[in-house]
């Protein structure tokens, strides 16, 4: 049988020398066989091994970098939505102080939260506090982009309404036409001429023949003539139902269909028509109905230059 047989193994050296032979029987040759086989095999099992472990030890260190770089990248994060959050906190505030100067509808605060608010989870579940930390921040980020957007909303309807304001305000007269001194007031008074009361249906400055007289607010010259009692005279027609009439000019300086805005040169104060001494005549009309004009002067002294 093959176990019963002996094997000679020669031993030839490379250099001179003597050649050595062994017997060995089959049994030792298999053992030898397998010991070999066992020696290669652990030697390569334990190669891989440390092969591996030192691999693992070089991802754990890089592991471990890049997480304190996440940490502090982490850090910087929370940092920047706690001083966006203040920052939000502050237009919110100025937000409000806008309304209430301009009179503008308050937002209600439950409309605020639910357009800035959202679903925040209770819990995130049994995750590190590493993880944890990326989904608050990630939530908090969610909540600030959709208040930013809900405040840009609110700040588009604001700018809306203080344009619509604006345009208003541009085309109601507000100022004093002219400079000089009050010598007739609104309302009914006695006709120099006839001596019987009769309305007044504006407000007279007296002044130098000369004086400039001004605009008193945006609009468009829709008279420039003359006028028997009034004398030479220029009527502007505002947005929003207003009228307003500059009489008893000496020089007009705007032409029928004129746009004029406010502070824009009439004209100039005279003593044409039925006048008894230089003046200006000055009428606003809402509606077609005659005003008190002092009512639209913001400072009794306040002209356009």
């Amino acid at each position: 049988m093959i176990f019963k047989k002996k094997f000679s193994i020669l031993f030839i050296p490379h250099q001179k020398g003597k050649i050595f032979e062994t017997k060995v029987s089959s049994n030792v040759l298999i053992f030898l066989l397998i010991g070999f086989f066992l020696l290669i095999s652990s030697s390569l099992f334990f190669s891989l091994d440390a092969s591996s472990i030192a691999s693992d030890k070089l991802k754990l260190r890089r592991l471990e970098r890049e997480n304190a770089y996440l940490l502090a990248k982490q850090d910087k994060l929370n940092y920047a939505i706690s001083d966006l959050k203040g920052q939000m906190a502050e237009l919110i505030e100025k937000e409000k102080k806008v309304r209430m100067v301009f009179d503008l509808p308050e937002v209600d605060e439950q409309i605020r939260e639910l357009g800035v608010g959202g679903p925040m989870p209770s819990k995130f579940g049994n995750i590190s506090p590493e993880l944890e930390q990326v989904y608050m921040a990630e939530s908090e980020l969610e909540g600030l982009l959709r208040q930013a957007r809900f405040e840009k909303e609110n700040f588009e309807d604001i700018y809306s309404s203080l344009s619509k304001k604006k345009k208003i305000l541009d085309h109601t007269p507000s100022i004093k036409p002219s400079s000089g001194y009050l010598s007739c007031g609104f309302g009914r008074r006695i006709d120099p001429f006839t001596g019987r009361k009769q309305p007044h249906l504006g407000v007279d400055l007296a002044a130098d023949i000369g004086t400039p007289v001004y605009v008193t607010a945006d609009g468009v010259v829709s008279h420039v003539g003359r006028d028997v009692g009034l004398g030479k005279l220029v009527r502007i027609d505002h947005l929003y139902g207003y009228t307003t009439v500059y009489a008893h000019l000496s020089r007009i300086a705007v032409k029928r269909g004129q746009h004029v805005k406010r502070g824009d040169l009439v004209g100039s104060v005279g003593n044409t028509g039925y006048s008894t001494g230089p003046h200006l005549h000055y009428e606003v009309h809402f509606q077609g109905r005659a005003q008190n004009p002092l009512r639209y002067f913001l400072g009794s002294e306040y002209v356009a230059d």
